[in-house]
């Protein structure tokens, strides 16, 4: 084997190594996404609730944090996880309105009986939950009935799912993304181990 052959060699294992230390973290990540046994959901709201919240406490439970990366979660955000019981896990979408126009959203996360407190019939009925599945609810379904009689026909978004931190929606790589992943580390793997029989030949 000559020096051409020892750095692309070298090169090869170097590209293989960094490929296998990247996949088991993403294969992890999905490893609990759809798992009922899996306990932890994200629970955070954006800040604008944290200002208005001796209203808003009379609807929803608090979260472990207040934080405008509640919505985009970055890597390095600090956003925070409690164990759910049932892995019924939720993501609300609430539009923030001004002079009639839609400027943003605002979000929650929790565990679905850590978030609402008469939000149970927004609780959906018929099939089971398998994976994210959303859907416009009307506010009345989840406020109390003090409040109920006299809200409006606005809607927010609520997001259901079940598994371990699968509350990361509208972030979450869906499972196609997952499958990609996985066959494309079968197809490297492949290539990797046919180039190096061919140089351990030469």
């Amino acid at each position: 084997m000559n020096a051409y052959h020892r750095r692309c060699l070298a090169a090869l294992i170097i590209l293989y190594v960094h490929l296998v230390s990247v996949f088991p973290r993403v294969a992890t990540q999905y490893a609990g996404y759809r798992s009922p046994t899996s306990k932890l959901c994200y629970s955070c709201m954006s800040k604008d609730f944290e200002r208005h919240w001796p209203y808003i406490d009379q609807i929803y439970y608090p979260p472990l944090n207040f934080t405008d990366d509640c919505y985009d979660m970055p890597p390095k955000a600090n956003v925070r996880a409690h164990s759910c019981s049932h892995a019924m896990c939720v993501t609300v979408i609430e539009p923030r309105m001004l002079a009639g126009q839609h400027i943003g959203n605002n979000i929650i996360r929790g565990c679905f009986s850590a978030v609402f407190k008469y939000g149970q019939s927004a609780y959906p009925q018929g099939a089971p939950i398998l994976d994210t599945s959303c859907s416009d609810v009307s506010t009345h379904r989840i406020l109390p009935p003090h409040m109920a009689s006299r809200s409006s026909n606005r809607t927010v978004k609520l997001c259901l799912c079940v598994g371990h931190l699968c509350n990361d929606y509208p972030l979450a790589p869906s499972q196609d993304t997952a499958s990609r992943a996985s066959a494309t580390l079968s197809v490297l793997s492949f290539i990797f181990v046919h180039v190096l029989l061919k140089f351990l030949m030469t």
